[in-house]
Formats: structure tokens, C-alpha cells, sequence
């Protein structure tokens, strides 16, 4: 818990806050509730640099206003575990001073330089953190994010419970009896929050399937549809993000004849564009699936269209 500056000299043997005591002295000035928030910082800090990484648990609300998004103290404990666990190396470090400012509701807000250096990049960022004391007195955060973050434009999707997917899908593509791992690789973002570039790639384990390109996409929700159209081998679905936020698009994969083919590309209703798809896209039998998708009338208004589409 987040109650006592005293775990921090049992930490001496991790370089994350090694020399931590020295740093300590500059804080104590501060009222003692200010120095354990500060405390909690530093050791938050240093959760991400060991294997302990369920310890973050420790040190969050639930739920969370994680950059900008409030979600489950457990999504962000994930979120952050497939980061670091992915990495070939990660290490997060503080650069100088907290500052640490109170408000009228007896929060603390701490403000910091963060480098993050993942797979030899540097990064810094404007980091800061929220604390809110809690009934038994620990002091646990309810707001994470940093100013790069902040100053991006709120993008509002037009589906609220998309998810973007790591390598959440696997399958039988090809239909040679054994499942593989696809993997999503989506762009990175630039210390301003702008992309790298606007190209996501669907590869996968088995390196006889190729992989596919999709430009114009900053990330994808997959879904294996399981053998839709009835050739003897699994199908997936995704829905495709924008650089502009906007999801909806969605395209129906199968791999046939050495290549994959898209089955059906369409625009799917806004409630229906998240995991469990609800039956968005169905087999028809005889190698013809329906979808449900939106297509506009002369008038210009969305209508929900049932169509029949030959997979042959």
C-alpha cells in the first residue's frame, strides 16, 4: 500500500530507485502527506522497471481516467504488462523534481519529466499523476496521463466499445489442421502523438501465410469469424481504425488458392462494430454469407441493409 515512505529503504537493490535516499532529502521540507505521495511516486515508478508488474495494482483506483479514456484498474494493468513484456527492453526513469500540487478536494496532482526507453528509444515525456486518498488512508491514483497526450484532439469514435487488438486472434487459416498466432502491427506514435506512418500489418506465425497491408489504418479489432463461408478453413473479420479516430469499416478475410481475399468490405451499424460483432456477418450455406451493413439513401440518411454475398 501507499501509506509509508519506509518501503522505499527496502528497495535499495533496484536500480529504478537506487540512490532514492539522496533524492528524499530534497522533499523534506514538504508536509509528510505530500512526501508519502511523493514516496508512492518513485515507487510506481520503479514497478514498471521489475517483473513485479502485478504490484501496479497496488498503486491505481479503480477505475482509472487513463489518457483521457476511464477504464478498469485491470485494463490498465494489462494495457501496461503486453508493453513492457513485449519489449526487448524498457526501463522508465524520472528526470528531476516532482512538483506536487494540492486541490480544494484534497487530491494531489504530481508533475514530472518521464524518459522511456523502449528497445533503445528514448523517449521524454510531460508525465503527471492524480492521487486521491482512499478509506483506509492509502493514497492510490485516479488520473494518469501527460501533457503530449493532452494536447492531441479528443478523437470521439463513433463506437464506444471498440477495442483495438494486439494478437488477440488465432485459427486455422489455411485449413492444414494446425492454428496460428496473427499478429497485429500497428504504428507507433512520435513524442508528439502523431504516427509514424498510417500503414497497419496483419502477420502471422506461420510464414507461409503472407502478410497483409492496410494503409490508411492506425489500428485494427479482429475477430475470427470461424469458417464463414464453409471451404474448410477458419475466416476473420476486422474493423478497421482511421488516422481521424473513426472506425466502422469492416472487411471479411479467407485465405484461398495461395492468397487472401476479401470476402465482403462494408460499413457496419454503430452498434455492432465490437468483439462479438452480434452476428454482423452469418454463413448463408451454399458459400453464401449475409452481412448487415449501412448504406446511405438518396436522402443521405444511414439505413440498415441485409445483403447475400457468394463467397465462390
Amino acid at each position: 500500500m501507499l501509506s509509508a515512505c519506509s518501503s522505499c529503504k527496502k528497495e535499495k537493490g533496484n536500480p529504478a530507485i537506487s540512490g532514492y535516499d539522496d533524492i528524499r532529502e530534497s522533499y523534506k521540507m514538504l508536509p509528510s502527506e505530500q512526501q508519502t505521495v511523493i514516496d508512492a511516486v518513485y515507487r510506481w515508478n520503479a514497478a514498471h522497471d521489475t517483473l513485479s508488474l502485478d504490484s501496479l495494482e497496488n498503486f491505481y483506483s479503480d477505475p482509472v481516467l487513463f489518457f483521457k479514456k476511464r477504464i478498469p484498474r485491470k485494463s490498465v494493468i494489462d494495457t501496461k504488462k503486453y508493453k513492457i513484456r513485449h519489449a526487448i527492453a524498457y526501463k522508465e526513469r524520472i528526470i528531476g523534481r516532482i512538483g506536487i500540487y494540492a486541490s480544494d478536494t484534497g487530491d494531489y496532482k504530481c508533475e514530472f519529466l518521464k524518459l522511456v526507453t523502449i528497445n533503445n528509444r528514448p523517449n521524454v515525456y510531460h508525465s503527471y499523476l492524480v492521487f486521491k486518498r482512499q478509506v483506509d488512508s492509502t493514497w492510490r491514483i485516479i488520473v494518469e496521463s501527460d501533457k503530449e497526450a493532452d494536447m492531441q484532439p479528443e478523437l470521439v469514435p463513433l463506437f464506444q466499445k471498440f477495442e483495438e487488438s494486439e494478437s488477440l486472434s488465432s485459427g486455422d487459416f489455411n485449413g492444414d489442421g494446425t492454428k496460428e498466432d496473427l499478429i497485429v502491427i500497428k504504428p507507433e506514435k512520435d513524442t508528439s502523438g502523431k504516427y509514424h506512418s498510417t500503414e497497419t500489418k496483419i502477420s502471422f506465425t506461420n510464414l507461409n501465410l503472407p502478410e497483409i497491408v492496410l494503409p490508411n489504418c492506425v489500428g485494427v479489432n479482429v475477430l475470427n469469424e470461424n469458417d464463414v463461408d464453409g471451404d474448410g478453413s477458419d475466416d476473420f473479420s476486422i474493423v478497421i481504425k482511421k488516422p481521424d479516430g473513426n472506425v466502422g469499416d469492416v472487411i471479411l478475410y479467407s485465405f484461398k488458392r495461395g492468397r487472401w481475399i476479401e470476402l465482403a468490405k462494408f460499413k457496419a451499424p454503430s452498434d455492432e462494430v465490437f468483439a462479438s460483432r452480434q452476428n454482423l456477418i452469418e454463413f448463408a450455406g451454399s458459400g453464401n454469407i449475409k452481412i448487415r451493413t449501412l448504406e446511405k439513401t438518396p436522402d443521405s440518411r444511414d439505413t440498415l441493409v441485409i445483403k447475400m454475398i457468394s463467397t465462390w
